[in-house]
């Protein structure tokens, strides 16, 4: 897998010296205009999301929040799109300099294609795939032939795990779809990485795991090496103090794709966790080492531009995340209220 020099940078993709205090920067930028009763979550994501792109944090900010109210104006009050999810789906479509209209469009267009070939009705990860396939596709709008394939992904996944394959796959699905291989292919190679994953590296079986497979098969190793990586890190990241449980599988199956040393990894990402925890007192350790693996990455991926997407795969990951955590929260206050 080709990777290019560090000191390599785009007109559209920036390598700030310091990822934590561009990344800061961002942040407060986008907590000067918060409200009171809105969560910080999403704008730390959104912050994350535009720790590479060009551009001033105060007018990068300005464009989130333009682009956040373009889209509630356009979304039904009684969507499931929620303000969360908006707001950082507002800061991909400022990074790639997408439009709202036009996003919002595509979805509508693609929500028909889903409907013709039999998929679940998920407004939210239904919006999350149309925004994969935009990257996949180069920006091309995709068609019958890719949601054809996204289906077939999905049923060959959901072959092998019927309990645990949902519209929340839908996404990694769509990152699958440009893949080389039969949708049956692909779906072998990712239950042999889940597979060995669970058998070598001891992780436990569920969801994350899954998610973490799906990643991983965009690697192209071989399912025992790429499983020997993730074990080798799980070990590394626990001999330096951090706690690697479920939640951190996805950071694991990211951190996979970088050509560094392993111990060059972990010193990094540990680096960041600390400075994080320091410079921003409110986040929790999991949190810290969420956001530090995203800025390791941006720090030792360096110019490769084609990596840099798996980024974006990350935040498509922290998404969900936010996704199903509200989901959970909901069906927690309706049944105390029950």
């Amino acid at each position: 897998m080709p990777f290019r020099s560090d000191d390599l940078e785009t007109p559209h993709h920036l390598l700030p010296a310091d990822p934590l205090a561009r990344f800061t920067a961002l942040y407060r930028a986008l907590e000067d205009g918060r409200r009171w009763w809105q969560d910080d979550v999403p704008l730390r994501l959104a912050a994350i999301t535009l720790v590479t792109t060009h551009g001033d944090p105060e007018r990068l900010a300005a464009g989130i929040r333009e682009a956040d109210a373009a889209m509630s104006a356009r979304l039904p009050w009684y969507t499931g799109i929620s303000a969360s999810v908006r707001l950082v789906l507002a800061a991909q479509l400022v990074k790639y300099g997408d439009s709202v209209d036009a996003f919002l469009d595509e979805v509508a267009r693609m929500r028909a294609l889903f409907r013709e070939v039999g998929l679940r009705r998920d407004e939210v990860h239904e919006a999350l795939a149309v925004l994969v396939l935009r990257r996949v596709t180069g920006g091309r709008p995709a068609g019958a032939d890719e949601v054809a394939r996204l289906r077939g992904i999905y049923e060959a996944m959901k072959r092998h795990h019927w309990f645990l394959t949902g519209p929340e796959d839908f996404p990694a699905c769509a990152m699958l779809v440009g893949r080389p291989g039969t949708p049956e292919a692909i779906g072998e190679g990712v239950e042999a990485i889940y597979q060995a994953l669970h058998r070598d590296a001891g992780a436990w079986q569920g969801d994350p795991l899954q998610t973490a497979a799906n990643v991983l098969y965009l690697s192209g190793l071989e399912a025992h090496e790429i499983a020997q990586r993730f074990s080798a890190l799980m070990a590394a990241f626990r001999d330096a103090g951090a706690k690697i449980g479920q939640r951190e599988y996805d950071e694991l199956a990211i951190l996979c794709f970088l050509a560094q040393p392993i111990e060059r990894i972990v010193a990094s990402v540990v680096d960041f966790r600390d400075r994080l925890q320091s410079a921003l007192g409110w986040t929790s350790k999991a949190t810290a080492f969420n956001l530090a693996a995203s800025l390791a990455f941006v720090r030792l991926v360096g110019g490769d531009v084609e990596l840099g997407t798996l980024a974006d795969a990350k935040l498509l990951l922290d998404m969900q995340a936010i996704v199903a955590a509200r989901a959970a929260a909901a069906a927690a206050a309706a049944s105390a209220s029950s």
